[in-house]
């Protein structure tokens, strides 16, 4: 896969991809999941990150963006929460996206002590570029994968991820 980092290094498999004694042997992959996660993220998250710099997005701006995108307004514990990002680093994200009028601050009708957190025009404006923009790194990502397989991989860890984040 060659895809240039902002750095000006290429996204390679790791050197462990393919050797027996780390996935499996050849042919084989590992019974180790976590370890394929892992590494699927760690080319997913190297390919966001060359695709939203550029926007002057970090991943966990994208996720603040696209989070109020879908959901509409929260407020920051809640937006906290649903992202699994400490509440402090959230307050640091929310300034620095606040700094470039992307998001705005909100006092919460119902609970004053509380604000909500909306999208401004330039973030919804911003939010949907680098949703276009992400688009071609899921499929540069998937590229193994046809159409069926993509639509199961995303099936089953979305399967994986609600029964962990659905409370009881």
């Amino acid at each position: 896969m060659k895809d240039n980092l902002s750095d000006g290094q290429s996204i390679r498999k790791p050197e462990s991809v393919g050797q027996s004694s780390q996935l499996g042997t050849p042919g084989q992959p590992t019974g180790r999941v976590g370890q394929l996660l892992f590494v699927a993220q760690q080319v997913a998250q190297a390919l966001a990150t060359e695709r939203l710099e550029p926007l002057g997005l970090s991943p966990r701006a994208w996720g603040v963006l696209s989070t109020l995108a879908e959901s509409g307004p929260l407020t920051q514990i809640e937006l906290a929460i649903t992202m699994s990002i400490d509440r402090t680093a959230m307050v640091y994200l929310l300034d620095e996206l606040e700094d470039r009028s992307l998001v705005q601050r909100v006092r919460h009708p119902q609970d004053r002590r509380a604000f909500l957190i909306h999208l401004t025009a330039d973030g919804q404006d911003l939010q949907r570029r680098a949703a276009a923009a992400l688009a071609g790194a899921a499929d540069t990502l998937l590229t193994p994968l046809d159409h069926a397989e993509r639509e199961q991989l995303v099936n089953l860890l979305a399967k994986v991820a609600g029964h962990w984040t659905t409370s009881d």
